[in-house]
């Protein structure tokens, strides 16, 4: 799963650790057994973030071929304190980015840069 976590105009945007890909993304995770999705989202979010969500909107699929999987992208709102507790074997940046400061990006690429884009141009969520 992917979440976009909101916090009005701002999206909470991360960098992932030790790993090639240095761009911008979005909190990601995979469904433990026995998990529903909506579980996976909440857990993934507290865990890399340290932060609650609500609100939880299914966005869509995508086909997610680097691990055989199916990718579900979500939008979620922040549930109470804004204050990110980052998991820094996970992450190497989270922050939160209001839109008047996030760049362009490519949606075509993935379901995460669609997301971002999506948000970025203040589409009703």
């Amino acid at each position: 799963m992917i979440v976009a976590v909101t916090d009005g105009d701002k999206l909470l945007l991360t960098k992932y650790a030790n790993r090639p890909y240095t761009n911008y993304a979005l909190i990601a995770g995979f469904a433990e057994i026995g998990e529903t999705i909506e579980q996976t989202v909440h857990r993934e979010v507290m865990e890399e973030a340290g932060v609650k969500v609500k609100n939880l909107r299914f966005y869509k699929s995508q086909p997610w071929g680097f691990t055989d999987c199916l990718l579900m992208g979500f939008f979620a709102e922040l549930d109470g304190d804004a204050t990110i507790t980052m998991d820094t074997e996970e992450l190497s940046v989270a922050e939160w980015v209001t839109r008047k400061d996030m760049q362009p990006g490519n949606a075509a690429l993935s379901l995460t840069g669609e997301m971002i884009e999506y948000f970025r141009n203040g589409l009703p969520i």
